[in-house]
């Protein structure tokens, strides 16, 4: 069986082992031992603080919520 597409890039959450910026937001700083979401987006990362990653967390589920609710109205317009 083929392996399934990736819809959302590769991101996680890392231990800042440096003082970094937020790349959403260059005022929020982001302190060494703090945690961070990290994307990685083409060939460079980009970090973001924590309350900056809720924020795009957020948008992403509710991105993911409309994706889902468009398919499950085409499944229920499909006959059976």
């Amino acid at each position: 069986m083929p392996k399934l597409k990736r819809l959302l890039v590769s991101a996680c959450f890392e231990t800042a082992q440096r003082r970094r910026q937020c790349s959403r937001n260059k005022g929020h700083v982001i302190c060494k031992g703090d945690k961070c979401l990290v994307i990685k987006e083409n060939m460079s990362k980009n970090n973001y603080c924590m309350d900056c990653a809720a924020l795009i967390l957020q948008k992403a589920q509710e991105e993911l919520n409309q994706l889902v609710g468009e398919m499950e109205v085409e499944v229920l317009r499909k006959p059976s």
